[in-house]
């Protein structure tokens, strides 16, 4: 925007959008960066009753932001080891004579010579990438490194030990678990939105495996700490989104949260209420828009996938009592697409790998009308920002040293035909993950020159 960033200028232009494009009304999301005067621009809609048909209104956080959040907290905990690594290598690079040096000793220990990136500190997905990359090398690292200190005559204290490089290798273990999740969860090409849950599962899985570890023990407790501030209470679209998956319905959610609960110590049976009672509350809005549409019976696809949370469901879903009448345990019967949804048994469906949530709602559309629009609905809308920030980023790609001068409406020109030319080859978010991955892992020297670029984008 060209003037100030206000709670009322930013209503109103978004509003302004909704009614060039005449969308007022068909609103299911909107997308903001995480600042106060964006949340409360948002709250105006409410308060004006926008749209005016009504709706469920619900706010939550970008949920890899939130995966930052947790794991910059257990950074810190282990920021000495770290720190301790990342000098070794930078100053190991920092010299071509040294350089060169310690590509030799890479030659001697069967290695394949090569430069290392250090990570940026406002990225810990970069932390996670310079240690994996540097562990195949700990031990020529640690030599070569420890040599030289000595050779200068530097303190001890700089040193790095065969611990600093166990916690390293502890440490990338359970960092995968949360760079999964941060990768899964800002894709573009598929529901993010019913995956939240099943990485919250393997999180806590991870917090609950490795809070007692000698090593970890204090970095694990501060991040179970940050990630308990901001999903003890579990967001209503991740619930809702789950929900519709056919493998999971409200009997698996309920599983979910008691694998949650009990290893973060949390009671959700409050909360099972709660989402049991809003998804009624839910499907009612819709069906009062779509009721009354035929219904027949479709084919059932055969369709599979693979998480180690289905395994937890399967186990835990031959422990649950199936004695509880539906009507007690689902709702009334009002709702009789719903309850007839969540009563039925889709044996079909294999827990292996290819199954297609929107495919398969897809097929059922006739069978459940109403529940398939709001399947629609909840499963399009995005559990992170990541994605779209990216879209909108322009630093070292479109506005760089040698094009600083481009006008406004050149920058958005050419933002725009960026983004399209990557939806039409499906590289959209894809490109930049592997410029960072590329940024680490493809740094070996050239046996001939012994050269290697390291150039990192930010």
């Amino acid at each position: 925007m060209d003037y100030a960033h206000t709670v009322e200028n930013i209503f109103n232009v978004i509003l302004s959008v909704l009614e060039t494009y005449e969308i007022t009304n068909h609103i299911i999301s909107i997308t903001l960066d995480n600042a106060s005067a964006n949340t409360c621009s948002i709250a105006l809609f409410v308060d004006r009753n926008i749209p005016q048909d009504g709706g469920y209104f619900f706010h939550q956080r970008c949920a890899c932001h939130i995966i930052n959040l947790v794991l910059q907290a257990g950074l810190k905990k282990v920021s000495d080891r770290v720190d301790r690594i990342r000098d070794a290598i930078s100053w190991i690079g920092s010299s071509n004579p040294r350089f060169q040096e310690f590509r030799r000793h890479c030659t001697l220990n069967n290695l394949r010579p090569r430069r290392f990136q250090t990570d940026m500190p406002v990225r810990w997905n970069s932390t996670y990438l310079m240690l994996e990359n540097c562990l195949p090398y700990d031990t020529t690292i640690l030599g070569f490194y420890n040599m030289k200190l000595a050779e200068l005559g530097r303190p001890q204290s700089q040193a790095l030990t065969p611990d600093d490089w166990y916690v390293a290798k502890v440490f990338v273990e359970f960092l995968k678990i949360f760079y999964d999740a941060t990768v899964t969860l800002s894709g573009v090409y598929y529901p993010t939105s019913c995956e939240a849950i099943h990485r919250i599962v393997k999180m806590s899985e991870a917090i609950n495996s490795y809070r007692e570890d000698e090593h970890l023990g204090i970095a694990v407790v501060v991040m179970e700490a940050k990630l308990k501030k901001y999903w003890t209470t579990i967001p209503l679209l991740y619930a809702l989104s789950i929900i519709v998956d056919p493998r999971v319905k409200l009997s698996g959610l309920e599983v979910f949260l008691e694998v949650i609960g009990t290893n973060l110590e949390i009671d959700y049976l409050e909360q099972v209420t709660d989402i049991r009672n809003k998804l009624f509350e839910v499907f009612r809005i819709y069906e009062r828009r779509f009721g009354g549409i035929e219904t027949q019976p479709s084919a059932e696809l055969e369709t599979q996938s693979k998480q180690t949370s289905w395994a937890i469901l399967k186990r835990r879903k031959k422990d649950k009592s199936a004695s509880t009448s539906s009507t007690q345990r689902f709702g009334p019967s009002s709702c009789a697409e719903l309850n007839r949804y969540l009563e039925a048994q889709f044996n079909a469906i294999k827990d292996k790998e290819g199954f297609d949530l929107l495919l398969w709602w897809q097929s059922y559309t006739y069978r459940y009308p109403v529940l398939s629009h709001l399947s629609r609905d909840v499963l399009v809308i995005p559990v992170s920002t990541v994605s779209s920030e990216q879209a909108f980023s322009t630093s070292g790609r479109i506005i760089e040293p040698r094009r600083s001068c481009l006008t406004p409406d050149m920058v958005e020109v050419l933002t725009s035909l960026r983004d399209w030319e990557h939806a039409k080859n499906r590289l959209q978010n894809q490109t930049i993950d592997n410029e960072l991955i590329q940024n680490f892992s493809n740094l070996y020297v050239d046996e001939a020159s012994g050269s290697g670029s390291n150039q990192f984008q930010n």
